[in-house]
């Protein structure tokens, strides 16, 4: 889903896009071959671009006037190649056998942020990108090559590893005073580490983690709050917070204090963000992209769900408007760039909600942006398929002409996301290209072959009737978390005015870019804690009225008797 990071050197993106169409195992064999090459880069040293292909993919071409690649840029690039190749090769969890890291334990490994793993990348640290399912991504490190890369930068991470907040000198000191607190005043941990980290210059988060250290190592734990929350507490709390359960009602079943339920509401959304692996890229970006109205007005929210109309309005082939889709692809891989960078600057311990909120709304826009991306390729799409089962995919039948159809549209997804403008200036932000190419691709390796048309025979077509997933539903994996049901969009006109407004801005629903929490404030004239509570009112509301709608239809379907 999330753009590859980018290599720098022309002959090492050329190679990594022709190495994009080799089988699987040739695609595993080469990113071994970089793992084997990294450790032997000399970055003072010039290396030749017929020698580079030759150790990544042991064959050695005849290039008249081979490239001169610098030691330093080589390294360099080699995680961008390794990435793009385990991109390409769609690795799974299934192809690694050895042991890996990921960003979050090399944080931890080496106490230093995300940004600086993404920077330790430049310098030869070899990433690789694991296919999680549903358009997810994870950035993976294979152990041997974490452990090169710490002989090689000792004094950079050993400094790194020997910052620490809170000296274990201080602990004895922090022990005392958490009981007395908890004994005088029957202080919570949360408020004993308020109180001392007022006393100590220490961030109240760092001091409650040190209680809860020194709770584990004592016999009799100081304090008999609930435990930190674990995975599955947090994804039950975003959950029940998502169909407009108050937090106090969620802190009250879950036996937590509300600042807890919201920090693990906080650390479910993180988490479901870290899963779409967003590209950060340190580089100034442009943002007065997101002024052009192809960008900000008209972006669909739904797609149709009868098999036979989406069918018929995907052979409609409507004009390619090329500025409109430049600016959109401009706009989308700005809005996920920015998204990546602002998650890097997250406090992973303490995430901000007004931090997760705004990569939240960039999210939304930015899969607004894409569904329009991919709904002017619905042709091509279609009409590949069809070359490729050589006839009308009508006459297959309904559920797998479905399946190619949806099948298609996911590979086209997953092409624009690899695709950045900025690196193609010459096609002007067209991205026909790729897509087409990623859909020969996919269909070639279908069996189905489609009824010819020349036979005079009558041909069976697919009937109205046979309902479908929305398409725009399976593009973008933080559809399911971000947005609305589709069922509430039924019920809008029954909504009072307010609630309407809240849902349809909010969302992006009327086809306007969606606001973050602060800019809905602002438009009802309230305090963002007041619109958080407004919003999900509104959510409420709407559910209740879908639910009753859904109850009288099934009323309606009874049989009588």
């Amino acid at each position: 889903m999330p753009a590859v990071s980018q290599a720098k050197v022309p002959c090492i993106i050329q190679l990594a896009n022709e190495l994009g169409f080799a089988s699987k195992p040739t695609l595993l064999r080469h990113l071994g071959h970089i793992d084997e090459l990294a450790p032997q880069i000399d970055p003072d040293g010039i290396y030749p671009q017929d020698w580079i292909v030759f150790r990544i993919t042991g064959y050695r071409p005849e290039i008249t006037s081979p490239d001169l690649v610098p030691g330093e840029a080589l390294r360099g690039d080699l995680s961008a190649i390794a990435e793009k190749i385990s991109e390409a090769a769609g690795l799974t969890a299934d192809d690694i056998h050895e042991p890996y890291e990921t960003i979050d334990s090399l944080t931890k490994r080496w106490s230093v942020s995300r940004k600086t793993i993404e920077r330790y990348r430049r310098l030869g640290l070899i990433a690789r990108r694991l296919d999680l399912g549903g358009g997810r991504r994870s950035v993976i490190f294979m152990r041997s090559a974490v452990e090169w890369f710490e002989s090689l930068n000792t004094k950079r991470l050993g400094k790194a590893a020997r910052f620490d907040r809170i000296a274990d000198s201080q602990l004895a000191k922090f022990e005392r005073w958490a009981i007395g607190y908890q004994h005088r005043l029957n202080y919570s941990r949360s408020q004993v580490a308020a109180r001392i980290a007022l006393r100590t210059g220490h961030s109240h988060e760092g001091v409650r983690k040190a209680l809860i250290r020194i709770d584990h190592e004592r016999s009799e734990p100081i304090f008999t709050d609930p435990g930190p929350t674990t995975p599955r507490d947090q994804m039950f709390a975003l959950r029940a917070i998502s169909r407009s359960i108050e937090p106090s009602a969620i802190a009250k079943h879950a036996n937590r204090s509300h600042n807890a339920t919201l920090r693990a509401i906080n650390a479910a959304r993180a988490g479901l963000i870290e899963s779409f692996d967003l590209p950060i890229d340190d580089e100034l970006l442009d943002q007065t992209v997101l002024d052009s109205p192809a960008v900000n007005q008209g972006l669909m929210t739904k797609g149709d769900t009868d098999l036979c109309s989406f069918i018929k309005s995907m052979r409609t082939r409507e004009p390619t408007v090329v500025y409109a889709e430049q600016m959109r692809s401009k706009a989308f891989h700005l809005l996920m760039t920015r998204a990546g960078n602002l998650f890097a600057t997250l406090n992973r311990s303490t995430p901000s909600g007004p931090i997760l909120d705004e990569i939240e709304t960039d999210l939304r826009h930015a899969g607004m942006l894409k569904i329009e991306l991919v709904r002017s390729q619905l042709h091509l799409v279609l009409s590949t398929i069809e070359v490729q089962i050589e006839g009308l995919i009508d006459t297959l039948d309904p559920s797998r002409a479905a399946f190619l159809l949806l099948g298609g549209i996911r590979v086209a997804s997953d092409a624009i996301d690899r695709y950045d403008p900025s690196h193609h200036p010459s096609n002007r932000g067209r991205i026909a290209a790729p897509v087409g190419l990623a859909i020969t691709r996919f269909a070639s390796h279908q069996p189905d072959i489609a009824q010819p048309t020349s036979t005079g025979k009558a041909m069976r077509r697919i009937p109205p009737g046979h309902v479908i997933v929305d398409w725009t539903h399976i593009i973008n994996p933080w559809h399911r978390w971000l947005m609305p049901e589709t069922r509430l969009e039924g019920v809008l006109d029954q909504l009072d005015e307010r609630d309407r407004l809240i849902l349809v801005r909010r969302f992006g629903i009327d086809g306007f870019p969606p606001i973050t929490r602060p800019q809905l404030a602002e438009l009802l004239d309230t305090s963002a804690m007041h619109a958080a509570r407004y919003e999900r009112g509104a959510i409420l509301a709407a559910r209740t009225l879908a639910r009753a709608a859904n109850n009288l239809n099934k009323d309606n379907n009874q049989p009588s008797t």
